[in-house]
């Protein structure tokens, strides 16, 4: 018997039992539609956050003093020595609050050399509208998206021209400046140094000011390129041992996609489970399928099949509900997928006060090579849960079953 035949008589058969196909399909695809929505939702998600970390500048390494450290001009003069350096950019990050009728809007002042010093370390940061403060403009300041676009009503909303006010508490006192709006960012997503969309940038003159010219907060250290990155972070650790934390784009990224891969194959592999179970009830759907038809299958060896058609009948048939649930699965779980990024950003809230932010909406990342290996697995398992049902179907025999009819 043709093996087109076989497949056109299996296929008859399952829509002759379209409720218990269905059924069988419908426990097949669950394993890949758990498979598939979750690989596409953490690649999502660590696409999006190798795209913010990549708006920092592969060239860019952030330096911070460890508890009980600061960072003096000494330390300056000599990591702008390194070999290998484009710049180094001194930094204060001062926690903040705007005033409004809403309750205190918690932001962060981030005082620098704008002009060169945030341009080159962060390449990805863009002006939506107006312009950076100058190096000597002590009351302007440019301001993120969330500040000047806020998501809650009874915040206001600050344009360029406007004036802000922000309170603060340095060395154990409060005190309160008010800036001019100068310029505003555009929406930039979280980084690992500052959250730039709640931030109030202004010149390093004004955070010396500000902060009585205390000890910076860290430094941005710009290489002339990506392969000069390792070799300074090398040096500065090894002039200054533990007195330094120093961490690099790059090194931040490869963190991050370890993360992200080490979780994708973690959820993939619990969500591989639901294989188990799909086996399992395929091969009870064919048990009982052979149980059901020993008339039909005695007729047909009557008629002249061989042992090798009947098992291919049975075969195919649990090959086909295998196919079909590992497509539906894997269409399933690209939905899944889409609608988790809809939901997740709500529940997908990291630190707290004005250091808190949310990864936000991703477009899931789905990966050809792994929907393959869904399809074929599901068919595998189709196959697989098959044998031993069509074996036993295979073995029947015609002449005791029609004496019994």
């Amino acid at each position: 018997m043709k093996l087109t035949d076989v497949f056109l008589y299996s296929y008859k058969s399952l829509e002759e039992r379209k409720l218990r196909a269905a059924l069988t399909v419908l426990g097949i695809l669950i394993g890949p539609a758990a498979v598939i929505g979750i690989t596409g939702l953490t690649s999502g998600y660590g696409s999006s956050i190798t795209g913010q970390l990549l708006q920092l500048g592969t060239n860019t390494i952030l330096v911070e003093p460890n508890s009980g450290k600061t960072i003096s001009q000494n330390m300056i003069n000599t990591i702008s020595g390194i070999k290998g350096i484009k710049g180094v950019w001194p930094f204060y990050v001062i926690p903040a609050q705007i005033s409004t009728p809403g309750g205190n809007e918690n932001v962060e002042i981030f005082a620098i050399n704008l002009q060169q010093g945030l341009e080159e370390a962060v390449p990805g940061l863009k002006i939506a509208e107006g312009s950076f403060p100058s190096p000597y403009d002590t009351y302007g300041a440019t301001i993120g998206w969330n500040i000047a676009n806020p998501t809650n009503t009874q915040y206001p909303h600050f344009r360029v021209d406007q004036v802000v006010t922000v309170k603060f508490s340095y060395a154990g006192q409060s005190m309160s400046k008010t800036f001019l709006v100068e310029g505003i960012l555009q929406k930039f997503g979280p980084s690992y140094i500052i959250n730039v969309d709640q931030g109030v940038f202004v010149s390093l003159k004004t955070g010396s000011q500000i902060t009585g010219n205390s000890p910076y907060a860290g430094l941005l250290v710009v290489a002339q390129s990506p392969s000069d990155v390792n070799y300074i972070m090398q040096q500065i650790q090894k002039t200054y041992g533990n007195q330094l934390t120093v961490m690099s784009s790059q090194q931040a990224l490869n963190i991050a996609n370890s993360i992200t891969g080490t979780l994708n194959l973690l959820l993939a592999s619990a969500a591989s489970v639901s294989f188990l179970v799909a086996f399992v009830g395929v091969t009870t759907t064919m048990y009982t399928s052979t149980l059901e038809r020993t008339k039909e299958i005695g007729i047909l060896k009557a008629l002249g099949f061989k042992n090798r058609d009947v098992m291919n009948i049975f075969i195919f048939e649990s090959a086909i509900m295998g196919l079909i649930g590992g497509i539906l699965g894997v269409i399933a779980g690209m939905g899944a997928s889409y609608l988790l990024t809809l939901i997740m950003p709500h529940f997908l809230r990291f630190g707290n006060g004005q250091n808190s932010f949310s990864l936000g909406p991703v477009t899931p990342v789905f990966n050809i090579n792994i929907i393959v290996a869904v399809i074929l697995a599901s068919l595998l398992i189709g196959v697989l849960a098959g044998a031993a049902p069509a074996y036993r179907a295979a073995k029947v025999d015609p002449i005791k079953v029609l004496r019994n009819e």
